[in-house]
Order: structure tokens, then sequence, then C-alpha cells
């Protein structure tokens, strides 16, 4: 008893000379209960301290790695593989009559035939403003691009190479349902629906570290939309009490496709960038341990932070 005393006045910073006698009971017990709560405290500052240092260590040897791998990205090389042709598809099955009562290719026809977009797009200068939005961003974050044509180049190389294919690219037509809603005099609700045209471009990314065996090959996903563009908003007449929903409709045309496509193939360039960014810090992490985040790189501020959803979705082959 003498021993836990003294080591709790010791941890209090209390002096504690003798055992107590009798008299003292009293004072001794509110004495150990605040050298129970203090040292409570210090141990909870101390958990806090130690996971907090933890944490910092790891977040320090993720930033270093991606110095690292900053630093180093000129010996980076990609071979960029692009598809044949476009999936298309018309998911808008609802403007053709009698569909349920047609065969399956009568209804891939019906849906082809009907669409406003599918029929009219040019699969070839679509993927080429694609390829061309994703060679440029890969070569603005260093990255050396090869195409096909290369590839008896690229397959020479001895430093750190890819090969990213685009393993599928996907068109989707289809209708977004929209609500404009607003409420007059606290109780009166008006609303006005509207089906807007919406183009879903949706690409899955099959990457594969090279002359590494052990290298694991990911399939990568992502999806973006082109839609109609709609700004309004409900005006009430004070004098009649009629509301009306006043608005302009931006309908999207087929260049806002090709748009689209250009964009999304620098944006791709920058997914690409973190992926190889986040699987040069997983390899190199020391053994036993993960990495606490996907991180994206910032070539504006030359910074690293977590990616969230801005990124892509890895898929089971």
């Amino acid at each position: 008893m003498e021993g836990l005393l003294a080591l709790l006045c010791w941890l209090s910073r209390t002096d504690y000379k003798h055992p107590p006698t009798k008299k003292f009971s009293d004072k001794l017990t509110t004495q150990v209960t605040k050298s129970l709560l203090m040292v409570s405290k210090k141990i909870i500052v101390w958990l806090v301290l130690l996971s907090a240092a933890f944490l910092m260590n790891s977040c320090s040897i993720e930033r270093t790695l991606a110095k690292e791998f900053i630093e180093t990205r000129d010996s980076l090389s990609v071979l960029l593989l692009m598809p044949e042709y476009i999936f298309k598809s018309n998911l808008k099955n609802q403007d053709i009559g009698n569909f349920d009562q047609l065969d399956e290719f009568q209804q891939d026809s019906a849906l082809f035939f009907n669409s406003l977009f599918l029929k009219e797009i040019d699969d070839s200068f679509l993927l080429s403003q694609f390829e061309n939005g994703l060679s440029s961003g890969l070569q603005q974050y260093g990255i050396t691009v090869f195409t096909e044509n290369q590839l008896l180049d690229f397959m020479g190389l001895s430093s750190a190479s890819y090969k990213v294919m685009i393993a599928q690219m996907e068109i989707e037509e289809d209708i977004y349902p929209y609500r404009a809603e607003a409420v007059f005099y606290d109780t009166v609700y008006y609303y006005e629906d509207f089906n807007l045209n919406r183009i879903n471009l949706n690409t899955w990314f099959e990457v594969v570290r090279m002359n590494d065996p052990a290298a694991d090959d990911h399939l990568l996903y992502s999806s973006h939309y082109a839609m109609d563009g709609l700004e309004g908003r409900f005006v009430n007449n004070v004098f009649t009490g009629d509301v009306r929903f006043h608005y302009n409709l931006s309908p999207v045309i087929i260049e806002d496709i090709y748009t689209l496509a250009s964009s999304l193939g620098k944006k791709y360039a920058g997914y690409l960038y973190d992926y190889f960014l986040n699987e040069y810090i997983y390899r190199n992490f020391p053994k036993g341990e993960r990495p606490k985040a996907f991180y994206t790189y910032n070539p504006q501020t030359r910074s690293v932070s977590p990616a969230g959803n801005d990124r892509f979705i890895f898929m089971e082959k």
C-alpha cells in the first residue's frame, strides 16, 4: 500500500515521506482521489500525444515517398492503347411505343435510331479528342507517352513504365428528371418538372506495370456526364396572384460531347498520375503497414492531399 501511495504521489508531484496515521485518513483519501484524477488526465494526454505522433509519422512517410516520386517522374513512360470503337446505349426506352413487345434486335435498333445523339456521334473523332487530351495531359505531368506505333521503342525501355489500355469506352444517352420548386405565402407549393437530356461517358482503364512480374494489374473506372443546362426562377404576380416559372434552357449538343471527351482525357491524365503516385507509395511503404489514404497531386501548388472521391474506382476483373 505504501508503495502504491508513493507512486501516486510521485505522478502527481506531491511529497510523501511517511505512512499515514488515522487522524490524517480523510485528508489522505482526498489526496489519493485527486492524485488518481491527475494520473488519469496525464495518461489521456500521453495517449493523445502518442496517437498524434504516430499519425504524423505515417503522414510524413507518405509525403516523403510522394516527394521521391514527384522528383523522379520524368523517368516514367506510358504506352497508351486506344479502343477501336465505342459502345453506345440509349436508355430512353420510354420514348418508344410497344417497346416490351419488340425482340432484342428490334429493341436495339429502335433505341439507336430514336436517339438524339448516339447515331450522330463520330467515333473516330471522339476517340481522337479523348486521346489527344489524355496524351497532352500526361506529358504535362512529365510522363513520356508512347503510342501503338512505337511499341518496339517502348518495349526496349529499362526505366519505370506502364501499359495503359482503354479497355472499354461507353456512351449512354439518358433522361435526368428535374423538378424546380418554390413555396409562396409559406403554404402554397409550386413546381414544374423537366426531363433533361444527359450523356454519360463511361471509361475503363487496364493498367499494367511493365518489367515487374510481381506487380498487380488493375482495372480502373470513371464516369462523367454532359447535360442540358437549366436556369430559372418562379415569379409571382402580386396583382393577379399568378405564379409562373421563367427559365432558359441550354440543350446539350454534339459539340458538347466532343468537348466532354477532350476535357475528360485531360482529367484522367491526372487520375493516372495519382494512380502511379499511390502505387509508388504503396510499394515502398514499410512492411506490415498501409497508407492511410489515396492521395492526389496538385501540380499548381506542388502538394499532395487526400483525393476523396475525385479518383478512379478500382474494379474487380
